[in-house]
């Protein structure tokens, strides 16, 4: 939740949700790639039922923050209202993970914002 506290101030859900997804491609150099809570999920989470509980609740933080965005757009009318808003945060929360596992194996900047592009298209 700290990067949505700290970036409460976005007018518009979808460019909240669109800087969610870009600071994800244009991490530093000198950063690792990746996310440890991602690379956790996928080599830990089945083996170790600590790591499993600690997962389950950053994705559904993570989770929460999309549905928040997603409800708030729906109340301004940036966001059609006839969208389920948990259908699409999940989605849209697989799609962020998906990304930070892509992150891992390409460099390809032009490839990695056409999958946000993508991704966010179905906001309308």
């Amino acid at each position: 939740m700290k990067y949505y506290e700290s970036h409460s101030s976005l007018k518009f859900c979808k460019e909240a949700i669109r800087q969610l997804f870009e600071m994800i491609v244009s991490c530093e150099e000198n950063q690792p790639k990746g996310c440890l809570t991602v690379n956790a999920a996928v080599e830990l989470s089945l083996l170790d039922p600590e790591v499993a509980v600690k997962i389950h609740e950053q994705f559904f933080a993570s989770e929460q923050l999309l549905y928040d965005l997603l409800v708030s757009g729906q109340k301004t009318g940036e966001i059609p209202e006839h969208y389920d808003a948990v259908s699409l945060s999940l989605y849209l929360h697989n799609a962020w993970v998906g990304l930070r596992v892509m992150i891992k194996t390409t460099e390809d900047k032009e490839k990695l914002e056409s999958i946000i592009n993508t991704t966010l298209a179905v906001l309308g």
